[in-house]
């Protein structure tokens, strides 16, 4: 069994279910290799040969004082459920609020490589998200915000998922309900050897 205290993330804790041969379909493994491009500034066809090809999948997160999130993919159940826990509030690369559901968190092992550079040899825990349409840069802690489908997935960092929001549905379309009230501000933790080389 693996020691889940060693993959404990600044903000989350994983848990099971956890997939160890968990194998990112096409779609998936683009939508990887596209986060790490824009996180590196690297072509993608430069950083797609250096994924690992199984990539372990967990399916429940506890964040770090506060939400349980349940994974849809370790849920089992459809969009229209009566209590799912896996829509989230996220923050995007611009600190940019978004919401949508966390389909699940792989844990992806980075080759030692330059063409890596700071992630070069690190593990990355990421978020696999579907984007709820229509609700980025929104706060519906704030203001009535609403969906009626899901886009394409998104992936990433698990640092940006920040709580765990609830919907409801009404006259065909989905109300985020986000208990938060606009309190949740994320904080970027610098890895310790960056702190370092840069002395």
């Amino acid at each position: 069994m693996i020691n889940l205290l060693q993959l404990l993330d600044p903000q989350a804790l994983l848990r099971v279910p956890y997939k160890r041969d968990f194998t990112p379909d096409t779609e998936l493994r683009k939508q990887i290799t596209r986060y790490f491009s824009e996180f590196l500034g690297q072509r993608p066809k430069a950083i797609e040969p250096l994924l690992p090809d199984v990539m372990p999948s967990f399916g429940k997160l506890r964040i770090e004082d506060g939400d349980s999130i349940r994974s849809a993919s370790a849920s089992g159940i459809s969009s229209s459920a009566e209590r799912d826990m896996s829509f989230v509030r996220v923050y995007e690369w611009q600190t940019q609020i978004s919401y949508g559901q966390l389909e699940r968190v792989v844990d992806c092992l980075l080759p030692k490589d330059k063409t890596l550079g700071r992630v070069s040899g690190k593990r990355r825990l990421l978020a696999i998200i579907h984007p709820c349409k229509n609700t980025r840069g929104k706060d519906a802690s704030l203001e009535r915000t609403g969906y009626t489908e899901l886009a394409n997935i998104l992936v990433t960092d698990l640092q940006s998922v920040v709580a765990v929001v609830g919907r409801v549905k009404t006259r065909g379309k989905w109300l985020i309900v986000d208990r938060t009230g606009g309190l949740i501000h994320p904080q970027f933790v610098q890895d310790e050897e960056a702190d370092t080389d840069s002395l």
